[in-house]
């Protein structure tokens, strides 16, 4: 697989200047500069320092993803510090894990020797962010004098490497699953969704299926075989983009208007939980949530994020024999590690 092309656009870099996949905000935020990346892997990679993990980019698609680091890096100070975001701020977050883990995807097939040249991508950061539905749970950890620092998990296993759907971060001592992917949360939130769907384009991840209009009502849980922690605050957002120009049903063109933040792309609102009881509310743009959650002991990361990616990947409707075999070796390894 070729290197040479940008992280957001996958053209070949113009004007090239390099991307860090984790912003230098957040690295100095956390206290990785001088960090390693990936301690796990081979030796030759493991001089690789957060600061030092960049990607090329064409600095016209650079300084416009600039200016999402910019407005975003304020909402997850206030995220860190258990302050307050609005609807609109956790709308962005959910636009920066969108960056984010897909970044993580494409510069790990380029990191990771045995990935480099199994997967040839078919889509970039541009044409991934706040397409489809997608969620963010936070926890915070209780982590005693740890200094804390940033650790992604997830990124590395085969299901993600052919489905880049669901992973998780820890930054200082707070803990964020995020996943985004067709129908994991439109089904129970009340939206039109695609069932039985079959990919038409991969290059372009369209696809077709039958609609279902939704129930417009909220169900608990949002996404099947997911449950919040008890002290965890969770964010989820529907997409349909897929739906713009279809004619809807009057009941549910009115329940999307009613819970979107821009329809004419597609976008829905926020809807929030804390803790894991039947307490899910919609978040206007301007409302505000306290993200003061309690700390929880440090968890099985490697579990976690496997049993999360399994679940994710079961409520899509997106699967082929690549990532069905993922799925088969997440299953194994959590056999395993019982």
């Amino acid at each position: 697989m070729s290197e040479k092309f940008c992280i957001f656009c996958g053209k070949k870099p113009e004007n090239k200047n390099l991307e860090h996949v984790i912003p230098q905000w957040l690295i100095r935020l956390a206290g990785q500069e001088r960090k390693d990346v990936f301690a796990f892997l081979p030796k030759e990679h493991r001089h690789l320092t957060f600061l030092n993990y960049k990607f090329p980019a064409c600095t016209k698609c650079n300084t416009k993803y600039a200016d999402m680091e910019a407005r975003v890096k304020p909402v997850m100070e206030n995220v860190l510090s258990g302050g307050t975001i609005s609807g609109t701020d956790a709308s962005l977050l959910l636009d920066w894990f969108d960056k984010v883990r897909v970044g993580l995807w494409l510069t790990e097939m380029v990191y990771n020797p045995k990935l480099k040249d199994e997967v040839e991508p078919h889509f970039f950061i541009d044409s991934r962010v706040g397409t489809a539905d997608r969620m963010l749970s936070i926890k915070k950890l209780d982590i005693g004098s740890t200094d804390g620092g940033i650790l992604f998990n997830g990124t590395n296993s085969v299901l993600f490497t052919y489905c880049p759907s669901a992973f998780t971060m820890v930054i200082n001592d707070y803990y964020f699953f995020n996943a985004s992917n067709t129908n994991i949360v439109s089904p129970r939130i009340g939206f039109p969704i695609v069932r039985y769907a079959v990919v038409e384009d991969k290059t372009t991840g369209k696809f077709f299926g039958d609609i279902d209009f939704g129930r417009q009502k909220i169900l608990s849980p949002v996404i099947k075989g997911f449950l919040p922690d008890k002290d965890s605050i969770t964010f989820y957002q529907p997409i349909y983009k897929d739906f713009i120009g279809v004619p809807m049903p009057d009941a549910t063109a009115q329940y999307v208007a009613e819970h979107s933040y821009d329809t004419a792309n597609g976008i829905g609102g926020v809807f929030v939980q804390k803790g894991n009881a039947n307490n899910i509310r919609y978040l206007q743009e301007n409302d505000k949530t306290n993200i003061n959650i309690k700390p929880i002991n440090f968890p099985d990361i490697a579990r976690d994020v496997v049993n999360f990616q399994n679940t994710i990947y079961e409520v899509s409707p997106l699967k082929n024999t690549e990532t069905q075999l993922g799925m088969m070796i997440n299953k194994k390894f959590l056999e395993n590690t019982k």
